[in-house]
Order: C-alpha cells, then sequence, then structure tokens
C-alpha cells in the first residue's frame, strides 16, 4: 500500500510538472480532485490496516511540530527544527 501511495502522489506531482510561478497554481480541478481521492484512499486503508486514528495521529503530528517549530522561533524562515 506504501507503494500505491507513492505512485499515486507522483501523479499527483505531474499535474504541476514544468509549471513555474502562477502558472504552478493553475490546474485542472478534476484531475486534482482524482489524485487527492486516490492517495486519501490509499491512506484510509492503510491507517485502517494497522488500525491508526487518523484524526488522532494528525493532531499528535500538529502538536509534535508546534513543539519543534515554536512559532516565535519559526515564522518566516524554512530552517529545520535543530537550526532554528
Amino acid at each position: 500500500m506504501p507503494l500505491a501511495i507513492s505512485i499515486e502522489a507522483a501523479e499527483l506531482n505531474e499535474l504541476f510538472l514544468w509549471k513555474e510561478g502562477p502558472a504552478a497554481e493553475e490546474v485542472n480541478k478534476d484531475k486534482l480532485k482524482e489524485e487527492l481521492a486516490d492517495i486519501f484512499s490509499f491512506c484510509f486503508l492503510l491507517a485502517a490496516k494497522h488500525q491508526l486514528d487518523v484524526k488522532e495521529i494528525i493532531l499528535d503530528k500538529i502538536r509534535l511540530n508546534d513543539q519543534k517549530y515554536p512559532v516565535e522561533k519559526a515564522r518566516g524562515t524554512a530552517k529545520k527544527y535543530n537550526e532554528l
């Protein structure tokens, strides 16, 4: 299943391939919806297979990021947490 997620993510990337500037934001919304649906479907299936609560793991990750990237240090920079 992780391979399927990777393949679908690559298909999502293809929608934006070779586009720069404002054109990079222009995308066929129907194709975008299709690729996102494929990715979400496989991700939800993988989470279910391992009895993971998707909402819980997302909230856990948000809390972890909040600790690693405090707003007062991370705002306006792309530095990694260990460089802040």
